[in-house]
């Protein structure tokens, strides 16, 4: 069945999560430092995850190494929103099977 081959790749994901990943350069707060005067001179880059908690948007900063985690994390969430999504396809043809409608 199409759902227990569906339902089995969902326990391919080590690190989940929701929200997304900005990558910026900025500016310091130095008022002398050559990063005001020239936007390709800015520091950086620094590494912000947003994602909802509570329905509030919530920020953090991350290292270099966290943002590759938090990267696959995303895809691996968006991946299984997919999955979720086929299942929910499968059993809604399955439904109608059983109702005698192959539509």
């Amino acid at each position: 069945m199409r759902i227990a081959l569906l339902r089995g790749s969902l326990g391919e994901f080590d690190y989940v999560c929701s929200g997304n990943l900005q990558r910026r350069m900025l500016p310091c707060g130095n008022p002398t430092c050559r990063c005001k005067k020239d936007p390709a001179l800015r520091h950086g880059p620094y590494y912000y995850w947003g994602r909802r908690k509570g329905g509030r948007l919530v920020q953090m900063l991350l290292t270099p190494a966290e943002a590759e985690i938090v990267a696959q994390a995303i895809r691996n969430y968006k991946a299984i929103l997919r999955i979720l999504r086929q299942c929910e396809d499968e059993t809604v043809k399955i439904i109608k099977i059983r109702r005698g409608r192959r539509d």
